[in-house]
């Protein structure tokens, strides 16, 4: 009954591996976790490149690892094949029977379940043959169903999650066949990675965003992303009713990113009820769509009451549906270091005490790095910015600070403290 189905997604059992393009940074920890028995889940905003990862993985299987070609069982679930099959998990079983009767697969199999949330109660598939052995799942999922927590939560402890997110700079460089190795590199190819680095501040790292060339369709399809992710993947999941409430405060988010709120003033503002503003926060940050950072204090509790900022996955969203580039270059340059930093996996906050600092970074229970971001540090600013850096840094009893502009570059020892004073895309290429 799927033997035709199967065939068509399995076209590595006969041919080469299809041209997957570049490889993402991510690969390299994902490939780590290829001998152990977790399931594999790839979680991420919708289009960011989950399937993509998944068909590098096969290939990295077939040409790195030796894998017999039909040991690797590829589904895309979200296949319109499939419609009238979804409801029922046990259809999955069914395919995996006949795919175990047509090619008849000796040792260990590798099964890939692309857009997994596409089919009802797939986890009941998975379980049943994760425990039986002898198979290792990898699973991509792009809405709310599938995010880390729920994932735990369905998988029982079986799995282990990866973040996807958009193109970083570093990987956009690499697209365009930037040489960024080593610090000549960077130095000879400034020019080139400038003009890069134009491009990812203003349209973001969505990887059919970045290949499209006409500004006009750019727009056109990320509006289209974030209508789906809005209409398909929130309103539905999360059942709700007043569609024009949630689609303003989204929108009044994206327009106000970096700034601090409460739910109280969000609520006044919009006309809606405090509880439910923080709800529908709590679906976009699920849904990857938007991440919500707090005042750091050593007591979580009192975290709570301090307002919130926040920021966007990527930055082509906040051109597409809310202000101009031109004139609010600075929240494009703030969101784009947060994205920097969110990659690195660590813990990421905001300070305010007298002044504020943009960005304090946590690791275990110390404070270890802070960054203000400003287009440009000058005589209107620089008490303001030092000023929040500073505050930190002694507080913390750090003895090196960032401050992170459009093209400066210079060090300044302040009492005696380090502040270094750098370009978005030069820290981007040298963040670890």
């Amino acid at each position: 009954m799927f033997e035709k189905f199967i065939v068509e997604q399995n076209k590595h059992w006969k041919e080469e591996p299809i041209d997957t393009g570049f490889s993402r940074v991510v690969m390299a920890d994902i490939v780590k976790y290829l001998d152990i028995k977790q399931i594999v889940a790839l979680i991420g905003v919708r289009r960011s490149g989950k399937s993509t990862i998944a068909r590098q993985l096969v290939k990295f299987l077939i040409k790195e690892k030796g894998v017999n070609p039909k040991n690797i069982l590829f589904l895309n679930l979200e296949s319109p094949l499939l419609n009238q099959f979804k409801s029922d998990p046990g259809n999955l079983q069914k395919i995996f029977d006949e795919y175990l009767d047509l090619v008849e697969p000796k040792g260990k199999i590798f099964i890939f379940l692309d857009e997994a949330q596409f089919f009802s109660d797939w986890q009941v598939f998975v379980k049943s043959l994760y425990e039986r052995g002898g198979v290792k799942f990898f699973i991509t999922g792009s809405n709310s169903r599938l995010l880390s927590a729920e994932m735990a939560t369905l998988l029982s402890g079986r799995s282990i999650a990866k973040s996807i997110y958009p193109f970083n700079f570093r990987e956009m460089a690499g697209v365009r066949k930037i040489e960024i190795k080593d610090r000549i590199e960077i130095i000879r190819n400034e020019r080139r990675l400038k003009k890069v680095f134009g491009e990812y501040l203003k349209d973001g790292g969505f990887p059919e965003i970045f290949l499209e060339k006409k500004k006009e369709i750019k727009k056109e399809i990320l509006a289209n992303y974030y209508k789906n992710i809005l209409y398909q993947d929130i309103v539905p999941r999360f059942e709700i009713k007043k569609t024009k409430e949630i689609e303003n405060l989204l929108l009044y988010l994206f327009s106000n990113i970096g700034q601090r709120y409460s739910y109280n003033s969000l609520a006044k503002f919009l006309k809606m009820n405090d509880k439910t503003v923080k709800e529908y926060i709590g679906f976009f940050e699920k849904s990857f769509l938007l991440f919500e950072l707090s005042n750091y204090q050593y007591s979580v509790k009192k975290q709570e009451n301090y307002p919130k900022k926040v920021y966007a996955i990527d930055n082509g969203f906040i051109g597409a549906v809310s202000f101009s580039f031109s004139e609010n270059y600075g929240h494009f340059l703030e969101n784009t270091v947060f994205l920097g930093l969110l990659g690195t996996g660590k813990e990421i906050y905001y300070h305010l005490g007298k002044y504020e600092c943009d960005f304090v970074v946590k690791e275990g229970r110390k404070i270890t790095e802070a960054a203000q971001v400003t287009k440009i540090l000058d005589n209107n600013n620089e008490k303001r910015e030092m000023g929040g850096l500073l505050e930190v840094m002694e507080k913390f009893n750090m003895k090196e600070g960032l401050i992170i502009t459009d093209n400066q570059k210079e060090e300044r020892k302040i009492k005696g403290k380090t502040i270094k004073i750098i370009p978005a895309w030069r820290w981007l290429l040298e963040l670890e």
